[in-house]
């Protein structure tokens, strides 16, 4: 569509009016507002998008809410038919609408907070739509089309999103309101905004003639959504209790009175960390003051308490109402990630009735085509932790995680690939990943670390993941145009790195933030590996080996064999400066740099990856570096290819027994995985979900293949059974993992049509596999 739409933004007659100045626009809402009087059977699907965000409602209803999230190049639009949402007569479209402006907030707490994770372009509140309203006969008998319809705005200047010590610089903000300052009704249909400013009218949604014929380019570069549109679907809380532990009734009975001038502390159970909408609806208590608290767990951030007992702190990020004596409902603009909340309602001179709460709990909509379940309980429940932990990390892109920070970062978001590649064959957020990253390049060669995002942060071993990221999805999947777009992103990273090998072969310390891991013995560095306070690091120089070896695959796929064995060749020399300088032959370890006595689990991991210990010595090292105490270890999140490393070396064994720290976590009560196995910030950082990976493709055992065909090589732990389905090209894998009466195994699985492949016994033996249903049993 976009052929008659017109931006629309805020008169300055309404911005003078409300006192509004300069730098001051940042963090607060404007209302726009069309009434339209429809007759019965209509339809409407229309085109929307806004600077900086929106939230669409229909007579007094939430519909979804974008852009979806972009950049400078990419003003993505939504396309939605709401079709279900008209009624006869009257009808009341309103669009909520933040303008995001991070550059004049950047260091402050408090007022005008930013959502970093939403790039905005510095002109005010804006918004675009396009939609003719349809009789059945599919004539036009109406329009919402921004720069025909009447459309109203109303710029809120009675407060502003706020953000606190936990929540600056990241994605997560506090809204406090007062209702009887702002019009808080504006999105019921029966809401009269006759005395609101017609919104101005701004230029054209798209280029018009001639500008398109000579390459000018509008502010926006409006383009298509590239992935469906998120889910909100309405829930209900499972439980309500107080302090003690009690059971309240207000869901049994659907409300709760709270006398003049009593306080009443409300605590609400979603069942597991989700990502939602709640909306909370009161009336009467003029004047009372409600403070809402959304949190993961009790014992706040750091405790490691089992995370329902009801005994520890309650912290979180909280929003605060006050009343004005109506009836009114309130919905908090941006997405909430809780599994706990406490309600907190303070009468003042009237009594409030406090309605049951429900909430929309939204994400991406990931088919989960994957399962694992045994008669060993860990299994099937550590299995649906981790894949709630992913589908919470999933919603407009990748987030490290959702209740804070809420931002893709290179190096999670190439682990979360790897976890969804296991689960379904819906690659769709993945590709938009790599478009995110792709135009996040900076001048230096390196890409943004996260993107995309309101301010730039660069961390320089990110983009390293960002070629495995692009390796990787490259391996499974034939999408020609996207790896063509992305292939000289490679070269431009592998450059930076060789640009800054010394003269003792080794790449030095580069710019920006050289992370690796967080782990104690770096808190000084910020996770960075100390070695670089005196010279090269062994993990950074063995991180880079393994990208050019990545590259160089995948340059042969893309007929560049020059540049292949170009890299094949700087790859042997870094790989050989390491072998002569880091090797530690009293220890039996690679040390974190040519003088720098310090051994880490990573290094040994990467040395493994990269073939400088093989087979039986390869197994030697990863033992000692098993065994050794004082040798530093992966956290969660560099967790990933230490297992590379073990499944590498034969080490299963070893890998069941890595497995603890995650098992552990379901006697605690866990519905996530958190950042770190103790001491964590945040309960939901997908970079932790591992055991979806262990379980489907090093237990279970099954790699799909990017031609259809399929691996399956398992290594089934101490389990005695295993069963699921694996996700695959031409549609689920199914398989039942037995042992028989004499101990043996027997595999049993069913191929779908068009698929063969190769079954490995854990012995080595093989034995080929074809459509449909066979049984293979141990010798």
């Amino acid at each position: 569509m976009w052929k008659r739409a017109k931006w629309l933004g805020i008169p300055q007659g309404e911005i003078k009016e409300k006192e509004i100045y300069h730098g001051d626009l940042g963090g607060r809402f404007a209302y726009f507002r069309c009434d339209k009087e429809l007759p019965e059977g209509c339809s409407l699907t229309l085109d929307i998008t806004a600077n900086s965000r929106y939230r669409l409602w229909i007579n007094g209803e939430a519909v979804l809410s974008g852009p979806c999230k972009g950049d400078r190049n990419r003003q993505y639009y939504e396309t939605v038919d709401v079709t279900p949402r008209l009624r006869e007569g009257h009808n009341a479209f309103c669009v909520q609408v933040l303008y995001n402006d991070p550059d004049t907030v950047e260091w402050e707490i408090g007022e005008r907070a930013a959502i970093y994770g939403v790039v905005g372009r510095q002109c005010g509140h804006r918004l675009a739509i396009e939609g003719d309203v349809l009789d059945s006969a599919g004539n036009a008998v109406g329009t919402i089309t921004t720069g025909l319809a009447d459309w109203r705005v109303w710029l809120d200047h009675s407060y502003s999103l706020k953000s606190d010590e936990h929540t600056q610089f990241l994605g997560a903000v506090i809204e406090q309101l007062d209702a009887a300052r702002t019009p808080i009704h504006w999105k019921n249909a029966d809401f009269d905004c006759s005395s609101w400013h017609p919104a101005q009218i701004l230029e054209p949604g798209v280029a018009e003639d001639p500008f398109c014929f000579v390459g000018v380019t509008p502010m926006f570069r409006i383009v298509k959504r590239e992935i469906p549109l998120l889910y909100e679907k309405k829930q209900g809380f499972a439980r309500c209790f107080d302090r003690a532990g009690e059971t309240l009734a207000l869901l049994s009975e659907g409300s709760m009175k709270i006398p003049v001038g009593e306080q009443k502390e409300i605590l609400l159970d979603a069942g597991a960390i989700l990502n939602a909408y709640p909306r909370f609806r009161f009336v009467g208590g003029k004047g009372a003051k409600v403070q809402i608290t959304y949190f993961e767990k009790f014992g706040g951030p750091g405790s490691d308490a089992v995370r329902s007992d009801v005994r520890g702190e309650v912290t979180g990020i909280t929003d605060t109402i006050t009343l004005d004596g109506s009836e009114l409902c309130f919905e908090p603009f941006w997405v909430r990630t809780f599994r706990f909340i406490r309600l907190t309602v303070e009468a003042a001179d009237s009594p409030v009735t406090v309605f049951a709460p429900q909430f929309n709990k939204t994400g991406y909509p990931l088919t989960v085509e994957s399962f694992v379940d045994s008669s060993a309980p860990w299994v099937g429940k550590l299995w649906d932790i981790c894949v709630r932990t992913l589908e919470n990390c999933m919603l407009e892109t990748y987030m490290d995680c959702p209740y804070y920070e809420q931002l893709q970062y290179g190096m999670d978001t190439r682990l979360e690939a790897q976890y969804t590649y296991a689960v379904s064959r819906d690659t769709a957020l993945v590709r938009k990943a790599l478009l995110d990253f792709h135009y996040g390049m900076q001048p230096e060669g390196l890409n943004a670390g996260k993107a995309p995002s309101a301010y730039l942060q660069i961390l320089s071993t990110f983009s390293l993941h960002y070629i495995f990221l692009l390796c990787e999805y490259a391996a499974l999947h034939n999408d020609a145009a996207l790896l063509r777009l992305c292939r000289g992103d490679i070269d431009r990273i592998l450059d930076v790195f060789d640009s800054r090998i010394g003269e003792n072969g080794l790449v030095g310390k580069l710019d920006f933030w050289n992370f690796v891991d967080w782990n104690d013995a770096w808190n000084d560095t910020t996770g960075a590996p100390a070695a670089l306070q005196s010279g090269p690091s062994a993990i950074i120089n063995l991180m880079y080996a393994y990208a050019l070896g990545c590259a160089a695959d995948f340059m042969d796929d893309q007929r560049r064999a020059g540049l292949a064995s170009e890299y094949r060749e700087r790859r042997t020399h870094i790989l050989s400066a390491v072998e002569t300088l880091c090797w530690d032959e009293t220890a039996g370890l690679y040390r974190e740099g040519p003088a720098f006595q310090q051994f880490s689990r990573h290094a040994q991991a990467w040395a493994v990856l990269n073939g400088l210990k093989q087979g039986a010595d390869a197994a030697q090292l990863l033992k000692t570096a098993l065994r050794r105490e004082d040798i530093l270890r992966c956290s969660f999140s560099a967790s990933y290819d230490w297992f590379r490393a073990l499944e590498k070396a034969g080490l299963y064994d070893d890998m069941r027994r890595e497995l603890q720290p995650w098992i552990a976590l379901l006697d605690l009560d866990c519905t996530t995985c958190p950042e770190t196995p103790q001491g964590a910030r945040s309960e939901c950082h997908a970079w932790s979900a591992l055991p979806l990976y262990e379980l489907m493709r090093t237990a279970a055992g099954v790699h799909p293949e990017k031609d259809g065909s399929v691996l399956v090589a398992p290594h089934t732990m101490d389990l005695n059974d295993l069963r699921g389905q694996a996700a695959a090209k031409n549609g689920p894998i199914s398989f039942d993992y037995r042992k028989n009466d004499t101990g043996k195994w027997e595999y049993a699985l069913t191929l779908p049509v068009g698929t063969d492949g190769l079954f490995r016994f854990p012995d080595g033996r093989e034995t080929p596999l074809h459509e449909g249903r066979q049984l293979l049993k141990e010798e």
